[in-house]
């Protein structure tokens, strides 16, 4: 569904975008993540054709995204919520509604956003700012797109919207929807991703799944008191960092700690044990690429 080949964007000499390749399959969810400046925005703005590239090859649906034949197959939520303010939450909807000839009908808008009539009846300036995101997404799906861009979506949103609109990803998911996102809330990442592309200063850094991540790492965060930690044999830990009367290392080789701490009569509430999460994992190869 997305094809991308050794794709280059640059803007004034500096490259923002640099080198990347990779592939979509019609139904998959992939979420794009790293630090600001990393180039997110940057390669959606090439995938969904507001930029055309300095170099390399961009297809949605083996046609150039700004082609004819992707008009209203691919849809974008930008970060900003772009939305008319003098107009209700329902003359908005029926306005995009008569735009497409083939849209969702008023039974599904209603579905989907679970506005109430008092709140369908309001200038869209007098919803909250989650409330208008959450309108702004819906109203992407009007026109019943192939392929969905939403760049930061859940950014403003209450806890409340923000389950609300991710209840609605898993739902076009099922239907078949191919959704590509960017993010900076990385549980939801793990928890709605398919594949995770990690980019930093313009480079993918790497495509995997997160559960590969995970169980690619494993590297135990132990937070132990302080009396305990002249007992452990020095190669079976690093990264050291005091905190007052605790100590927190991260470890390997967690079975041997607890080997050694145990025969020396450390109890378990003495010890706390922690995965390293995915904001972990991926925080630490962003330094390391820096370097």
């Amino acid at each position: 569904m997305i094809h991308v080949e050794k794709l280059v964007k640059e803007i004034k000499g500096k490259r923002i975008v640099d080198t990347m390749s990779f592939d979509i399959a019609a139904g998959e969810s992939v979420a794009v993540i790293g630090p600001n400046g990393a180039g997110k925005t940057s390669l959606m703005n090439c995938l969904t054709g507001k930029w055309k590239p300095s170099a390399g090859l961009v297809r949605v649906n083996e046609k150039a995204p700004w082609a004819k034949e992707n008009k209203g197959n691919l849809t974008v939520l930008g970060q900003e919520n772009v939305i008319p303010v003098d107009l209700k939450v329902k003359e908005l909807l029926a306005f995009f509604q008569d735009i497409f000839p083939d849209s969702l009908n008023d039974e599904e808008l209603d579905r989907l956003l679970q506005f109430s009539q008092e709140q369908k009846n309001l200038l869209t300036q007098k919803l909250s700012g989650g409330q208008r995101r959450l309108l702004a997404f819906v109203l992407c799906l009007v026109g019943k797109p192939k392929v969905l861009f939403l760049d930061e979506p859940t950014a403003g949103m209450d806890t409340s919207t923000r389950k609300r609109f991710w209840e609605i990803v898993e739902e076009l998911k099922a239907q078949g929807l191919t959704i590509f996102y960017s993010s900076h809330y990385i549980e939801e990442v793990e928890h709605t991703a398919d594949r995770i592309l990690l980019i930093h200063q313009g480079k993918l850094l790497r495509d995997t799944r997160p559960e590969l991540m995970r169980s690619e790492e494993q590297v135990k965060v132990v937070t132990l008191a302080r009396k305990w930690m002249g007992t452990l044999s020095p190669h079976l830990y690093y990264e050291v960092e005091d905190k007052g009367e605790n100590v927190n290392f991260k470890t390997q080789n967690i079975e041997e700690v607890w080997e050694e701490l145990s025969a020396q009569g450390c109890s378990i509430s003495d010890v706390q044990i922690q995965n390293k999460s995915l904001l972990d994992i991926l925080f630490e190869q962003t330094k390391e690429e820096k370097r």
